[in-house]
């Protein structure tokens, strides 16, 4: 009787639960999409979306971590983008361990659920939202392809290659990527090679020089992205079915 009443008691231990913090606006949205934001210690000053993310502190930014928030809240894990790596060099000398993260295509997004899901042990939650996310994707997949030129930044001149993201976008969106054939994510292109791609669409990232790009582009129709698409846009995110729906109704 003794030995049984122990073995319970160990049974209605409560499990252990791992905590993390995030320095990814896209890891921190992955974790409020998962409903795993319990366990969330900490956040970047970047990451603004949902709007719950107010309530969390600030640990660091996109060039900056604060290294004493990290060692007071002694999280499991710190959630990053591959490309933080060195400036996660002090955090070996804690005992929290660094989670790195590379969104090269929508695959990625997928994979990057299922990464995060499996720490927090919300699996069940991952497969429901990939697949919602997948069946949003489908729906909202345009019937009448346009030519798109995605324009980041006017001078110097930057649009997107196939090795980014917002490529994979374009393409499952239904439309053409008219710099697709460049292998590069954001390669700095010339305005003759622009204007040979005689696109159907402009996509400005930026909130100046409209006029210039209506004036080399007069067939075009051009649209002028707000922060919030942007956002959308240009995170790899679980809201990656918004950034498709949003290039499938220009």
């Amino acid at each position: 009787m003794f030995k049984f009443l122990i073995s319970l008691s160990l049974l209605l231990l409560p499990c252990y639960a791992s905590s993390y913090v995030s320095i990814s606006p896209v890891l921190t949205e992955i974790i409020y999409a998962l409903s795993a934001q319990d366990n969330l210690f900490g956040i970047s000053s970047v990451c603004n979306y949902p709007e719950e993310t107010k309530e969390k502190p600030i640990i660091g930014d996109t060039y900056f971590i604060n290294m004493e928030k990290i060692i007071k809240l002694k999280p499991d894990y710190i959630f990053s983008m591959e490309s933080n790596k060195p400036m996660l060099a002090p955090i070996y000398q804690t005992k929290t361990k660094p989670i790195y993260f590379e969104f090269k295509n929508i695959e990625d997004i997928y994979k990057g659920i299922e990464k995060i899901a499996k720490l927090t042990s919300k699996e069940n939650e991952a497969k429901e939202l990939i697949n919602d996310i997948k069946n949003k994707i489908e729906k909202n997949k345009t019937k009448k392809p346009k030519k798109i030129l995605y324009i980041v930044q006017f001078n110097p001149l930057i649009t997107i290659g196939n090795k980014s993201y917002i490529d994979d976008v374009i393409e499952k969106s239904g439309h053409i990527n008219v710099t697709s054939d460049i292998n590069f994510s954001y390669p700095n292109i010339t305005l003759e090679y622009v204007l040979k791609s005689n696109p159907d669409v402009v996509i400005l990232c930026y909130n100046d020089g409209i006029d210039k790009i209506k004036k080399l582009f007069p067939k075009a129709k051009i649209i002028q992205l707000n922060k919030e698409q942007q956002d959308i846009i240009n995170r790899p995110s679980p809201r990656v079915w918004q950034a498709i729906e949003i290039f499938s109704k220009m």
